[in-house]
């Protein structure tokens, strides 16, 4: 199994990139793996509905951790023996849910599962992020936390250096998604 993991915030082309790189790689593309569990192949109703109810307990952060941390063990269950490209991995789940709380949490994940062969830390300027999630739907809540984003970015980076994973950071404020995953295909 070789697994490259696809990291940033909401509206900086996670998705699209991901989606790109797994398909001239020839890899499978991967998110929100713990859909597989509640849903069938493509669909995700059941899923969202327990990630809500998760998501609604954020205070509690060792329980937020470990529900998406069990999306990161069953990930690497179901695809033990494909190559696969992640959108969303370890690094996100420790911004959302990473505290001092939660630590011990991490450490092991990490000890049983270990870490991606590769991370790329995807991250815009906030007005950039701004615009595709518009784009994307007018709607949209996540245009809301735009205003976290250069944040998200330390301590999402400190998590990789502390853990001493392989990663890079890509600005992909001025890129579109073929010029991101044509910089991730290099880097390779």
């Amino acid at each position: 199994m070789l697994h490259i993991a696809i990291e940033g915030v909401d509206g900086v082309g996670k998705t699209t990139v991901s989606e790109i790189v797994a398909e001239r790689l020839n890899f499978k593309f991967i998110e929100k793996p713990l859909h597989y569990l509640f849903d069938s192949e493509n669909e995700f109703e059941n899923y969202f509905r327990i990630r809500d109810y998760v998501n609604s307990q954020g205070h509690n952060k060792v329980f937020t951790s470990w529900f998406y941390g069990l999306g990161n063990i069953f990930l690497y269950h179901k695809f033990k023996n494909e190559n696969i490209v992640s959108d969303r991995h370890l690094v996100s789940n420790f911004y959302w849910s990473g505290d001092e709380s939660s630590k011990k949490v991490f450490d092991c994940m990490i000890e049983l599962i270990g870490k991606p062969d590769f991370t790329f830390l995807l991250y815009a300027k906030e007005e950039s992020i701004r615009k595709r999630i518009i784009n994307r739907d007018t709607d949209d809540p996540d245009v809301n936390k735009t205003q976290l984003s250069q944040s998200a970015y330390i301590k999402m980076e400190n998590f990789l250096k502390d853990y001493k994973m392989i990663y890079k950071l890509i600005d992909t404020s001025e890129l579109n998604a073929n010029e991101v995953a044509e910089i991730i295909l290099r880097h390779l």
